[in-house]
């Protein structure tokens, strides 16, 4: 009762901290100090001072973090339920590694820092297309291995 509700505060925890991380970790773009120039009417005669207009993102990418955290959550919550119940790990470079599970929740929180780290560079370098196609197939493929992992517990039982 209590794993499902710690792994979702950590998930929640992650979540929030992620566009905190990767602001940081690109000096390089002030995103919140873009300058904007009012323009005249024809013929006015007018200059606007410069105003500053905070970057908008969408619910769209922050909501794929958060999806991707999530299963990857399920996914390593899973792995380690089932091979306590005798399942054998299919993927032969997680096999060594599911037997530890610091080592198994190590690599499902590296794995979905990079994606996610990933994701922000490519926003942030106005490749916004490709961020949030690159987290639709992360998330597609974390819920295909989700898909698999419960249809192996349901099996067990």
């Amino acid at each position: 009762m209590i794993r499902p509700l710690v792994v979702g505060l950590m998930t929640l925890s992650c979540a929030w901290s992620v566009p905190a991380i990767a602001a940081a970790a690109d000096p390089e773009q002030d995103w919140a100090n873009l300058p904007v120039r009012m323009t005249a009417p024809a013929g006015a005669l007018w200059h606007a001072p410069l105003q500053r207009v905070p970057p908008t993102r969408g619910p769209v990418l922050p909501s794929l973090y958060v999806s991707l955290m999530g299963l990857e959550a399920y996914d390593g919550y899973s792995t380690s339920r089932g091979l306590r119940h005798g399942a054998i790990e299919s993927n032969t470079f997680m096999r060594r590694l599911a037997a530890n599970p610091s080592a198994l929740w190590a690599v499902k929180g590296g794995a979905t820092f990079v994606s996610i780290y990933m994701a922000e560079r490519l926003w942030r370098t106005n490749h916004r297309g490709q961020a949030v196609a690159l987290m639709v197939v992360t998330n597609g493929l974390m819920a295909a291995v989700a898909l698999n992992n419960a249809s192996v517990l349901r099996a067990q039982k």
